[in-house]
């Protein structure tokens, strides 16, 4: 989200992509890791942003659980293509990826990469 976009239109667009995230996850309840640049090394990222990114996201997702870092086996995403890149070559073959819309992917952990 730009936060320099502040208002009621980017909180109405934010909430429309989570729905839209919502939807595609196979559960309705338990816990959802969510996943930003915070967990890149050596992305850049604004900690406000990703903070408030993060707060949005729980909010959006309810009843789901969600927690900071790749802990689960559904997880929320908000990565550009060049921390998507450098998150994939990290974790190779580890993650089925599925982009929702823009920034917005579910990653879904495989059992035996």
């Amino acid at each position: 989200m730009n936060l320099g976009d502040r208002g009621s239109n980017a909180l109405d667009r934010w909430e429309t992509q989570m729905a839209l995230v919502r939807k595609a996850l196979p559960i309705k309840r338990g816990l959802v890791g969510y996943i930003s640049e915070q967990d890149v090394p050596g992305a850049e990222y604004g900690y406000w942003d990703t903070e408030t990114e993060f707060i949005l996201t729980q909010y959006a997702l309810a009843p789901l659980i969600l927690v900071k870092g790749p802990h689960a086996e559904w997880n929320v995403a908000v990565l550009d293509y060049k921390n998507l890149a450098l998150w994939q070559e990290m974790y190779p073959n580890q993650y089925d990826i599925k982009t929702i819309k823009g920034q917005m992917r579910i990653f879904h952990k495989l059992s035996n990469p």
